[in-house]
């Protein structure tokens, strides 16, 4: 498994974006340079994922969701799927967190930080591809699925007594999701990276970029 190429849904959303980077990133491994980004949502994921873990054991779910999601959290939980495609290739990928209802089924819940009211706002697209991808993960590991995930954004609100605590909006969203999208762009991605480098999308600010300076 050592040479085993892993793709996973950003890597793929990488494809969406610049056939021409996606390759030269597995191929070559050649990084789109990565901006300033905010560590913030990172350390909300940990505070979160470390607070649905007091309850695991409990058989409840946390207050922040009850009445909101049915079910109970996964337990014993596992964070990490991986599947083998083929001898060269693999697709895996790491869960915030999973219900399971009474059926058996097991719901991906994945954590959101936003920085706009969510409750107004349309879903993007990458996220149905993340609910499509955990789907298609849970089954491919024998795992009972239904077909629909949760986001979970957290939102701060306003407040009068920030001096006290900080208000959250805690807004659930429930998306249908679809296994097979996932298998179908995992077999696009192998067709990019077992061919030659592809042309570039027009709209890539980073192939953009480099030919303007060649040009130069």
């Amino acid at each position: 498994m050592a040479n085993t190429i892993w793709l996973s849904h950003t890597g793929i959303e990488a494809l969406e974006r610049c056939p021409r980077c996606f390759w030269l990133q597995y191929v070559k491994g050649i990084y789109q340079p990565e901006g300033i980004v905010s560590r913030l949502a990172n350390r909300f994921d940990k505070v979160l994922k470390n607070y649905f873990n007091i309850y695991r054991n409990t058989g409840e779910l946390p207050p922040m969701i009850q009445g909101k999601i049915e079910g109970k959290l996964q337990n014993p939980y596992q964070e990490t799927y991986w599947i083998r495609i083929d001898n060269r290739y693999g697709f895996k990928g790491k869960l915030d967190e999973c219900i399971v209802e009474k059926n058996g089924e097991h719901i991906p819940l994945d954590f959101k930080t936003a920085s706009t009211d969510p409750r107004d706002r349309e879903t993007l697209a990458a996220y149905q591809s993340q609910i499509d991808a955990y789907l298609f993960l849970l089954a491919q590991n024998n795992k009972k699925v239904g077909d629909f995930g949760y986001l979970m954004y957290v939102y701060p609100d306003q407040g009068t007594e920030l001096h006290d605590k900080f208000p959250m909006v805690i807004h659930i969203k429930k998306l249908r999701g679809n296994p097979a999208n996932t298998a179908k762009k995992i077999a696009s991605a192998i067709r990019i990276l077992e061919g030659k480098m592809p042309a570039p999308a027009p709209s890539c600010p980073f192939c953009n970029y480099r030919n303007i300076r060649i040009e130069e």
